[in-house]
């Protein structure tokens, strides 16, 4: 049975070898005939008659010429070619612009006071903070105040009972405020020197914030600021510059600046990120657009103008600009009406217009 087995393994594999050869040899003759053939061919091409389907009373044409201006995507002979020119207006029609989003408004005149907008934190420390004693020797029998919670100035915090005539005695908080340390437990022995809570007006609170070195000759005490919680993106308290460092952070090309912040809603924390923005005295009345009607192109500021036909690019000159609103100085006019919102839409479509010619040449 094994031998068999061998006999018939050995002749399926004389029938592979043989079926490959044959393969080969197909191939290989095949190549022959198309390599025979190669020669006649070229002496065909060589004997054919250069005169053949002519027509010797036709004048010749130059295709050369032909095939350059082809390549360059010009027909000047041909009327009523189409090319949009990369310099003329951008068409849009109504139905595009309602479905971006673009909107136009009239260019006009306003007070407009300048800004520099810094981030920062709340600082860990507190302006006000008192201490809550007992008036005389004793143990502690209750407390009343939590760590954390609020308290009124006058209001009683903890009840003790005195050590020389066992009588209890009420130890009320000196100002209203937020408990932020608890040091003693009910129970506990405590005198005229030993502190129970420590309780802080959170009304008012420190920021600290990072001006950069170029703008610190913008920055004086006294300078109001608005701050914005991170936490609470729609909310703006307002502050006040009280302390600008003398030293500059080699390692950063900052100033360190500290603003007291009104936080009468209590929505402030120790240790939470802001934002800022210090403010300057508000300039005359000049040219002002939203910031968003601004884009930069190539380098240039434009704005979007709006024309008879679509919508053409105006550089402008700004003089300053905040996160909402910029002072234009030069570019456009009073009157002028401009594209505020979906402005970066007709910068897309006149970058695509413009990648386009050039890929044309």
């Amino acid at each position: 049975m094994k031998n068999f087995r061998f006999i018939l393994s050995i002749i399926f594999s004389m029938v592979l070898i043989s079926s490959g050869l044959r393969s080969w040899a197909s191939d290989d003759h095949k190549h022959d005939e198309e390599a025979e053939k190669a020669p006649h061919a070229h002496h065909d091409e060589k004997n054919k008659d250069p005169h053949k389907g002519h027509n010797h009373g036709a004048k010749k044409s130059k295709p050369a010429p032909q095939k350059e201006k082809d390549e360059h995507g010009h027909d000047h002979g041909e009327e009523g070619h189409e090319d949009e020119h990369e310099d003329g207006p951008i068409e849009l029609s109504e139905e595009s612009q309602e479905l971006g989003g673009i909107k136009t408004a009239i260019v006009g005149s306003s007070s407009f006071a300048s800004k520099v907008s810094v981030s920062g934190r709340i600082a860990q420390d507190v302006e006000e903070v008192k201490y809550v004693f007992a008036s005389e020797s004793g143990t502690i029998k209750e407390c009343r105040a939590n760590l954390g919670g609020q308290v009124k100035e006058g209001e009683t915090v903890c009840v003790a009972t005195v050590n020389s005539n066992n009588q209890s005695i009420e130890i009320k908080a000196p100002i209203s405020g937020t408990v932020i340390s608890e040091f003693i437990k009910k129970g506990e022995h405590v005198d005229e020197t030993t502190a129970i809570y420590a309780i802080a007006d959170l009304s008012k609170l420190w920021a600290n914030f990072d001006v950069y070195e170029k703008d610190i000759g913008f920055v004086k005490l006294g300078q109001k600021m608005l701050v914005y919680p991170l936490s609470y993106p729609d909310k703006t308290l307002e502050g006040e510059v009280v302390f600008i460092s003398p030293r500059v952070d080699e390692s950063t090309y900052t100033v360190k600046i500290r603003a007291v912040v009104d936080n009468t809603n209590d929505l402030l924390k120790l240790g939470m990120s802001v934002r800022g923005d210090i403010l300057g005295e508000a300039d005359g009345s000049v040219l002002t657009i939203p910031s968003e009607a601004i884009q930069t192109v190539e380098n240039k500021t434009v704005v979007f103008k709006k024309m008879e036909k679509g919508f053409e690019p105006q550089e402008v000159k700004v003089l300053s600009q905040t996160k909402e609103s910029a002072a234009i100085q030069e570019g456009v006019s009073k009157g002028d009406e401009i594209v505020v919102k979906g402005s970066f839409i007709l910068k897309s479509k006149m970058m695509a217009s413009e990648m386009g010619h050039d890929h044309a040449h």
